[in-house]
């Protein structure tokens, strides 16, 4: 017995050509996802130096508000690819 007989023939996403609707929706999710992990990213780096410039580290306070001009760029970026996006059919 296959995974596919235990679920039965339900629909997948369908197809993923160009011009399909899914197609469009899978890049839109993908720069989304994209995006919010760079925020991430940023925000741990801006955090770990900032946990650096409290104790101490040279040059911390540099890396720490170079982190926060990134993630406020990223950040900008993320809503507005969110904001462009074409509207979702449900």
């Amino acid at each position: 017995m296959t995974t596919r007989d235990e679920h039965g023939d339900r629909p997948g996403m369908g197809e993923l050509e160009r011009g399909t609707s899914q197609r469009l929706e899978t890049r839109a999710r993908m720069g989304t996802l994209a995006w919010s992990a760079l925020c991430v990213l940023l925000a741990v780096w801006s955090v770990a130096w900032g946990v650096g410039a409290a104790t101490g580290t040279a040059n911390a306070w540099v890396y720490c508000v170079v982190g926060v001009v990134l993630l406020a760029c990223a950040l900008w970026a993320r809503r507005s690819v969110i904001r462009n996006s074409p509207p979702r059919h449900l």
